[in-house]
């Protein structure tokens, strides 16, 4: 396994599915509660949302179902990856009860993972970009959208288009300056130093520039998290000015 895969959140899941696997042979992700749960959320936040309200009460709506997918996806994706796929009674059927909700989980085919539906996250935060959830819904924007971009090589995303890129260093320069415990600051220097890189590598920002930024995260990084991984991949990852 390289090194690169260590730092995503595919390792992350990785290591959860078999601890998962092996203290708890047999037992289901998603219990009948939790799936019963789970959709009277997403059918409370979509009623909210249809129902044409205020742009703020629309946009919490759409940003609680969002996360409340995050959640059942990161549980579908540990079954894939400790088993192969969606596994138990509960989660299949919670599966198809999301299609025929209008809330189908798109599988990425490169990767053969469950993806962030990031669209509801870019919808609340037009609707209300100075929501109390906005900047959480900015990092799961970025987060996501990253780790669901690539296999093994971060530099070669699938698709992201150079409007794409100059909008994720934004919002991962303004979260620099966020403090919220719910926003991870190690991932997103890490992911903003990589889009640093790309940005580098495509010529929408200049190398003298780019290095100074991509260096001063790095720094950061080695000094806050010395037993982090991460240094180690963007080491590997920067060919230098």
């Amino acid at each position: 396994m390289s090194t690169l895969r260590t730092v995503g959140r595919p390792f992350v899941l990785m290591v959860l599915g078999l601890v998962f696997s092996i203290q708890a042979l047999g037992h289901e992700s998603i219990t009948m509660e939790a799936r019963k749960n789970y959709v009277a959320k997403l059918q409370e936040a979509f009623q909210v949302q249809a129902a044409n309200p205020a742009a703020s009460v629309k946009a919490k709506a759409l940003y609680q179902i969002g996360v409340t997918l995050e959640e059942i996806r990161d549980l579908f994706n540990q079954d894939i990856i400790s088993h192969g796929a969606v596994n138990g009674l509960e989660s299949t059927v919670l599966l198809n009860e999301l299609s025929k909700a209008g809330f189908k989980m798109e599988k990425s085919p490169q990767i053969s993972l469950y993806v962030s539906q990031l669209h509801y996250y870019r919808q609340a935060l037009k609707l209300d970009g100075k929501a109390a959830y906005a900047d959480h819904a900015r990092y799961l924007l970025l987060k996501n959208h990253f780790y669901d971009s690539f296999s093994d090589n971060p530099l070669k995303p699938f698709s992201q288009t150079r409007e794409e890129l100059m909008e994720l260093i934004e919002i991962g320069e303004k979260l620099l300056k966020v403090k919220d415990p719910a926003i991870n600051p190690e991932e997103v220097k890490f992911i903003l130093a990589i889009h640093y890189l790309q940005a580098m590598q495509q010529q929408l920002l200049g190398q003298d520039a780019g290095q100074k930024k991509f260096a001063k995260l790095l720094s950061e990084l080695r000094k806050e998290y010395p037993q982090s991984l991460k240094p180690m991949t963007l080491e590997a990852l920067n060919p230098g000015p």
